[in-house]
């Protein structure tokens, strides 16, 4: 809570006194509300100390040690789910601030976000990793086959090979992702995989429709005895359908540019917010009891903090360029038209595949 949108020099006060405790709470706790709160100190650290954090304990070296074996040790595929849910919002911190020393880290980071993947049946810790990987498609630009082949490269459990095993899920899950800034990175991180043309890209199946039963009602236990069976398609042509659904929601909640984020994710974006806050009132005398004042003050920034329900939004999109440079509706609208005239049989192939909705919508875009 201090650390939030605080001064640099706020954060080095508070990461001079507990920064190496927060690192040992991360690495010898089994307790799921210390992991939690103990990660987002460390995601707050980084986001407000960025290159500075790693001279302010004088070896540079050291401090970083420490954030990786954080990280290590939260994306450990045996740790449960619940200590390890802020972990994508840390990794993203580290990957936004610290690009140069995370670079040389990078293949045994997908490593561990895809083993921690395969372990974990949270939907809320398995869609913030694909958010990870969704963001590290947007670092290889220009070059995004630089990210398929690092998948390629990256070992799966039971799959062929990282890819094999991630794009089914991403694309399983892609729908049910929330919030304006992952809808935002996700969905534009898949058109960039497909702009590549990449040719592994179509040797994988996904999952596609739902097949309608015509057994009549389905009870319970007609449920257990025959359990929901669904298509399979190339993976080009379920991304091409989901970047179509994208463009259906925006238009169906009628948004423009400007209105985008703040539809998907209402959270405050008071910069003069934060530590400032509760340390002003403070410095005032009053003639009531100090001790009680503070306190309320206090408790008032916690509440705030904690009526917001996505912590990605209110601190990633502060800091990451990505949340300026990208608005959806213009980026696909554009990736439409140019795939339509720089490769209409492609387009034309994608495009037969297509619910008759998502054609009309992707129809009236290229027409324009």
């Amino acid at each position: 809570m201090l650390l939030k949108n605080s001064p640099a020099d706020v954060v080095k006060a508070i990461f001079d006194a507990c920064f190496n405790l927060v690192i040992e709470i991360v690495l010898q706790s089994d307790d799921h509300a210390e992991l939690q709160n103990a990660t987002e100190c460390l995601a707050s650290f980084i986001s407000g100390g960025k290159q500075d954090l790693l001279v302010w304990a004088g070896d540079s070296g050291l401090v970083m040690k420490g954030l990786l074996d954080a990280a290590s040790r939260l994306l450990d595929p045996d740790m449960e789910s619940s200590g390890s849910l802020f972990v994508a919002s840390y990794i993203l911190q580290l990957i936004l601030h610290l690009p140069s020393q995370m670079s040389l880290h990078i293949h045994e980071l997908v490593a561990s976000v895809v083993r921690r993947m395969q372990s974990c049946e949270v939907f809320g810790l398995r869609s913030s990793l694909i958010l990870i990987l969704a963001r590290l498609v947007h670092s290889s630009t220009p070059d995004v086959n630089q990210f398929i082949n690092l998948m390629l490269s990256t070992p799966a459990k039971g799959f062929e090979n990282a890819l094999v095993y991630v794009m089914p899920e991403w694309t399983k899950l892609q729908g049910e992702i929330q919030g304006a800034y992952q809808i935002k990175v996700t969905t534009s991180a898949l058109a960039l995989l497909l702009s590549t043309r990449h040719a592994e890209l179509s040797k994988i199946n996904v999952q596609g429709d739902l097949v309608k039963s015509n057994a009549g009602i389905t009870t319970r236990s007609k449920a257990k005895l025959a359990p929901e069976m669904w298509t399979m398609i190339p993976l080009p042509a379920k991304i091409f359908a989901l970047l179509s659904d994208a463009l259906i929601e925006i238009q169906e909640q009628g948004l423009d540019d400007e209105d985008e984020d703040s539809e998907w994710d209402e959270v405050s974006n008071d910069e003069n917010g934060g530590v400032q806050d509760i340390l002003h009132p403070m410095a005032v005398p009053s003639s009531v009891n100090p001790s009680v004042e503070h306190l309320d003050a206090l408790a008032k920034a916690f509440d705030d903090d904690d009526d917001n329900d996505d912590e990605y939004d209110n601190e990633l999109t502060k800091v990451d360029p990505l949340n300026e440079q990208i608005k959806l509706a213009d980026f696909l609208t554009n990736y439409f038209v140019n795939m339509y005239s720089t490769d209409q049989s492609l387009f034309d192939y994608l495009f037969q595949s297509l619910a008759d909705v998502q054609k009309s919508v992707v129809g009236n875009v290229i027409n324009k």
